[in-house]
């Protein structure tokens, strides 16, 4: 699994298609030039952590990313019920074993 290969695609009974993809290296590209050797070893780290993260993604009709964090005990486990929960329609903010860490729409282009 990785962030350019979705594990999971599913549909929702209103047509609505979504990506879920689980990765362990969450890149956040730095503000300023100098900040670059930081971002480098905040990603090395993350690389050793036993976080995953779980992000659901809808493109149509608006661009849309659900996120949760978990464990690599749990990984398997939060991708079944993420799948589970898109596939009858509904977004799950509560999951056993996962932290919901929120929406992120952005707007079509």
């Amino acid at each position: 699994m990785s962030r350019f290969r979705p594990a999971v695609k599913v549909t929702s009974p209103s047509g609505r298609t979504w990506e879920i993809y689980a990765y362990r290296v969450t890149w956040q590209p730095p503000a300023h030039r100098r900040e670059i050797l930081r971002a480098i070893v905040a990603a090395l780290r993350a690389i050793r952590s036993d976080d995953w993260t779980i992000d659901a993604v809808a493109y149509l009709p608006r661009p849309s990313t659900y996120r949760w964090t978990t464990t690599t005990e749990h990984k398997g486990q939060v991708l079944a019920q993420v799948e589970g929960h898109l596939a009858r329609g509904d977004v799950p903010q509560h999951l056993p074993n996962a932290v919901y860490r929120g929406e992120e729409r952005r707007s079509a282009r």
